[in-house]
C-alpha cells in the first residue's frame, strides 16, 4: 500500500493539512508516523488472530460510532466510519481516517494511563482500576480495532495488488505470443 497522499475531500481535510505541515511528505517526521502507523508482522499474523482472540472484532459490532448492530439500531450509515466502497481508492482513504482516528483517541489513552498510575501511586485501588476500564472501553480497544482495520485493509490492498499484477503480467505474456505468431 503507498504511504501517500493523504485523501481529499472527505471532512478530515483540516487534520490532513496540519499533517502535511508538521510532517512534510519525504520528511524524517513523516517516515517516523507512517512508520508507527503501519501494521506490524503480528498484528498481520494468522489473519488478524491477535486481535480476534483479545474480542476487537466483536467490540468493532458494538462501537457507538459505527459497529454494525449500533447501525442497525438506529438506520445510520456512519459515512466516516465506514469504508465508502469497494475500489482500491476507497479502502486507502478508509486507511488514512483510521489513523486520524487512533491519532484522536492516543493522548487520552496516555492521559488516562498517567492518571491511573497515579490512582495506583496513592493506593487508591479502587479509583484506578475504574479509570483503567474506562480507559478499556473508551481508547484502548477503539484504537485497538483502528489497528485490526488497518491491518485488514493493507491486506485487501496488497491482494488487490497481487492481482493486478497477475493479471498484466498475462496480458503481458498474451501480446508477447502474439506479436510473435
Amino acid at each position: 500500500m503507498q504511504r501517500g497522499p493523504l485523501p481529499r475531500g472527505d471532512g478530515w481535510g483540516g487534520l490532513y493539512r496540519l499533517f502535511d505541515r508538521l510532517a512534510p511528505p519525504g520528511g524524517g517526521l513523516r517516515s517516523l508516523v507512517c512508520g508507527y502507523f503501519w501494521p506490524k508482522k503480528p498484528e498481520l499474523a494468522g489473519n488478524g488472530r491477535m486481535y480476534r482472540s483479545l474480542g476487537v472484532a466483536h467490540f468493532g459490532k458494538v462501537i457507538p460510532t459505527g459497529g454494525v448492530v449500533i447501525r442497525r439500531l438506529t438506520g445510520s450509515r456512519m459515512a466516516p466510519y465506514t469504508l465508502r466502497g469497494t475500489s482500491v481508492g476507497a479502502a486507502r482513504d478508509f486507511y488514512y481516517r483510521t489513523c486520524a482516528f487512533e491519532a484522536a483517541h492516543t493522548p487520552f489513552m496516555l492521559a488516562l494511563l498517567i492518571i491511573t498510575g497515579y490512582q495506583l501511586a496513592m493506593g487508591r485501588l479502587d479509583l484506578a482500576l475504574n479509570d483503567m476500564l474506562v480507559n478499556l472501553g473508551v481508547n484502548i480497544y477503539p484504537i485497538m480495532h483502528h489497528r485490526h482495520t488497518r491491518a485488514r485493509i493493507t491486506c485487501i490492498v496488497a491482494r488487490a495488488g497481487r492481482q493486478g499484477q497477475e493479471i498484466a503480467n498475462r496480458e503481458s505474456v498474451q501480446q508477447r505470443e502474439m506479436s510473435c505468431e
